[in-house]
This record gives structure tokens, sequence and C-alpha cells, in this order.
């Protein structure tokens, strides 16, 4: 589906970002992670019972492939070459929801990291419900790789490098830079909004998560120029706002509806603007 509303290029642009092997990857939805658990039981069972070798499961070389778009806001990982007509419509609401996202801030004058404005329209727009917290602790090892690569390698596993790479710790060096504005506090919390696309064998699902931060709370890695390695080893908590789509169906028909009304798209915008605090 060709989108005909106003959408900047970088957002729908994916960047390859590499693939890695079935049985070894863990998807972000619980769901898609005990399917895919499920498939790698029964094909260890069917191989084990001594089935021909033409008809042996081939889960080892099942590849799940992974994207990421330009402005580093939209992580995809599938496992089919062709999208299901239902999963590209969901994934494509993905593109026009977080368009008009950055247009309401762009509107409101807010930066692309500013937590409080995600946090006002993702919990005011009915889109999404919290389902838990995320929280990671980032290991940030002396004289190894720079730290932005290390902490995007442990929070986004299969960026490993190429341009995906270079897409992501870009966004944690715009977010170091902000942190050196004057007009930043050391309790000031930026946040960068990443959509999670899954697809499993047909199945989608989309999990958003917010990640934040405060000077204060990342002074060991703010203090250090991110695109540097490490001169000490380095433990950071991360956390997250995790949250799905309240009705998967219903947002997916958001591709078609702004395709068709480009008037709706604007509506959208508008609405999501008013729920930004001035």
């Amino acid at each position: 589906m060709t989108l005909s509303i106003p959408i900047d290029d970088r957002i729908r642009t994916l960047v390859d970002a590499g693939s890695t092997h079935l049985a070894g990857h863990a998807f972000v939805s619980p769901t898609l992670n005990e399917r895919r658990m499920k498939y790698a039981t029964r094909n260890a069972s069917l191989m084990a019972s001594g089935v021909d070798a033409d008809d042996k499961p081939t889960d080892e070389e099942t590849g799940v492939k992974f994207r990421l778009n330009q402005t580093g806001n939209i992580f995809y990982s599938t496992t089919s070459d062709i999208l299901q007509d239902d999963t590209k419509k969901l994934f494509d609401s993905v593109t026009v929801l977080f368009a008009a996202m950055t247009k309401a801030l762009a509107d409101k004058g807010k930066s692309l990291f500013d937590y409080d404005a995600w946090s006002s329209m993702i919990g005011k727009s009915g889109y999404f419900v919290e389902v838990q917290k995320f929280e990671r602790n980032l290991v940030i090892e002396k004289n190894s790789l720079t730290i932005d690569t290390q902490i995007v390698q442990q929070l986004i596993p299969g960026l490993v490098s190429g341009n995906s790479l270079l897409i992501a710790t870009s966004v944690l060096n715009a977010i170091n830079g902000e942190y050196k504005s004057e007009k930043m506090t050391d309790s000031t919390k930026l946040g960068h909004l990443l959509f999670i696309c899954e697809e499993l064998f047909g199945s989608p699902s989309i999990t958003v998560r917010l990640f934040f931060a405060t000077k204060l709370s990342h002074a060991a890695i703010t203090a250090s120029p991110c695109h540097k390695t490490a001169t000490s080893k380095i433990e950071q908590s991360q956390q997250a706002n995790t949250f799905l789509f309240v009705s998967p169906e219903t947002i997916a028909k958001f591709a078609g509806q702004f395709s068709e009304t480009p008037d709706a798209f604007t509506d959208l915008i508008a609405r999501l603007s008013g729920y930004i605090e001035s």
C-alpha cells in the first residue's frame, strides 16, 4: 500500500539491520516468544523421532531479519520475506501514527526527546495500554567497543554493525548532546520512543517502549563522550515504560483510512498536539 499522506521519508525508509537464526532469537513479545519455543520443541521432537531427511524441519535455517527506520524509532524483526496483508496494514499504521506524533511535537515546539510530551500523547490518546516496566542493567566494558555501541547492542539485540547501528548510535549521541544544553537540569527527563514490530510466521505483534533517563541518573555515561571507549567499567540501570496497542485491529485501519482521506491525518495531528502541554 502506498500512503498518500505527507510523511518524512526518514520515517518510512528502512535500513537492513542483519539477521539471526530463529532458534537463538528472543522476541520482545511474550506471546511470540512462547510460540517460538513451542515451534522449536516440536521440531526437536520430530527430529528425535527419526523422520526422513527430506522431511526434517529446518528451524536452525529459519532466519529472523532485522530492519530499522532512519530516525531510529521503528525496529522490525520478521521471519517472512513477504508480510501478510493484515500484518502489513498493522505495521503501516505504526508509520502513520509515529509520523503524526512527531508532527504534533514539532507543532508544539517540542524535541523528539521530550519525555513528558511523549508520555502525555501516549497516555491520553487511548491507543496504548501500559503493560510493564522494562529495566536492564547495562554493563559498559572498558577499552572495548564505544560506549554508544555497547548500549545499543544490549538494548536492541540484532544491531551489530552497519548503517542501522550508526542510526541507533547517532540517537544516543543526540541525547547526550541534549544533556549538555544550558537549559537542562540534573532532573530533566529525556525519552526515546521505540516501536518494536515483530512477526513470526504470519503472527504480528507491536511493543512500544519509552526509554527515559536524567543527567543525574546517567551521570556516569553522560560524563563521557558516547562515541569514545570507556576508560573504566560502567554499570548503568536503564528503564523504559512498555506499552501495547489497545486494539491492534482498529489501529491497523489507520493506513488505509489516511491514504484515502488525508484530512483525517491532519485531524489526528491536531488531536495529538492537544494532548501536549505548552
